[in-house]
């Protein structure tokens, strides 16, 4: 691939990546160089953007859940895809088939998506669509329902309770999906994760994140950062990178214990907006954060050379006049 070759970080430590390969180093000169196409992925952030309830087309009774239950019509496959959904909190289709099958479940999309709209009619698990100002998405995304809650509690698993979904704002949402896309496309019996949780030192001010997940990976661990481009996205990601600075600096005193420094993967919606988003990095100085990068949809195609970091012999200042100006000859 053009552009980009095998890089060591300032320390001369490498940076490796979830997939355990060295990441890749950008030439910032030749940025506009294409990776793969440049079409937005189904989590960026639209404007419009909003989220609703596909609701049942009926009420299942907690009698009518036990009755089927009982007779097997929730079986093995619907309890898996019941307990990925609450690992992932939020998933679409394709990510729970990911998921089953590197769990070691024979079992193909059009089952799962089957299987899904049953639980869904059944109250087992609650549907969500996307909806922007110009279109209707064209995924759907899943999160646990009355009974899918009710049954896994009975099975004394811990649930991740939602609350009032319509009210959690839609970027929110698409962040995790986000970040469950590179989970699912990464894990493998050597990776452990946890999504949305908390990291937090309450004796230390500004020392706490919540990373859309957290990836163990061997030895290594990482937290996955997803940006969305809203209106105030620059803002809000210079506020979180202070505060990973904080948390990273004191890694070995948090409610999460880490067996290494943890790396900083932090995820753009697209090319262009991962180079953003290095820029902005870029034109701070954060001593405690080794920062890794990626965008949404080469996670899906090009996963063996889906993670950046920046080569530091760059100028840090100049990134976008070399975007443009790769334009303009063109």
């Amino acid at each position: 691939m053009r552009g980009v070759i095998s890089m060591k970080n300032e320390k001369n430590v490498e940076l490796i990546s979830p997939i355990g390969e060295t990441c890749a180093k950008v030439d910032l000169k030749k940025a506009m160089i294409p990776i793969c196409d440049e079409k937005l992925s189904p989590f960026a952030s639209y404007v419009g953007d909003m989220h609703k309830l596909n609701k049942p087309k009926k009420n299942t009774t907690k009698v009518e859940a036990d009755f089927l239950l009982e007779k097997g019509h929730i079986g093995d496959i619907e309890k898996a895809i019941l307990f990925t959904i609450n690992r992932l909190v939020f998933a679409t289709s394709l990510q729970i088939t990911f998921y089953l099958k590197k769990s070691g479940y024979d079992i193909e999309s059009k089952t799962v998506a089957r299987k899904l709209t049953r639980l869904k009619e059944k109250s087992f698990v609650r549907q969500i669509e996307f909806v922007s100002e110009n279109s209707i998405s064209s995924y759907k995304a899943y999160y646990l329902g009355y009974h899918g809650t009710g049954l896994l509690r009975a099975l004394d698993v811990k649930t991740y309770s939602q609350g009032y979904v319509s009210e959690i704002k839609t970027f929110k949402i698409k962040s995790i999906l986000a970040s469950n896309q590179l989970l699912t496309q990464v894990m493998n019996n050597d990776l452990q994760f946890e999504v949305s949780k908390v990291i937090v030192n309450d004796n230390i001010r500004g020392c706490i994140v919540r990373p859309q997940s957290i990836l163990k990976f061997k030895d290594k661990d990482f937290l996955v950062e997803v940006v969305r481009k809203t209106p105030d996205w620059k803002e809000k990601l210079s506020q979180k990178l202070s505060r990973y600075n904080t948390v990273i600096e004191n890694y070995e005193n948090l409610n999460v214990k880490f067996k290494t420094k943890p790396i900083l993967i932090i995820q753009g919606e697209s090319y262009e907006h991962m180079f953003e988003i290095m820029n902005l990095y870029e034109e701070n100085i954060y001593q405690n954060i080794d920062v890794i990068f990626t965008f949404d949809r080469i996670l899906l195609y090009q996963l063996e050379n889906a993670f950046f970091v920046i080569d530091q012999k760059t100028p840090k200042k100049g990134i976008f006049s070399f975007l443009f100006k790769a334009r303009k000859n063109n």
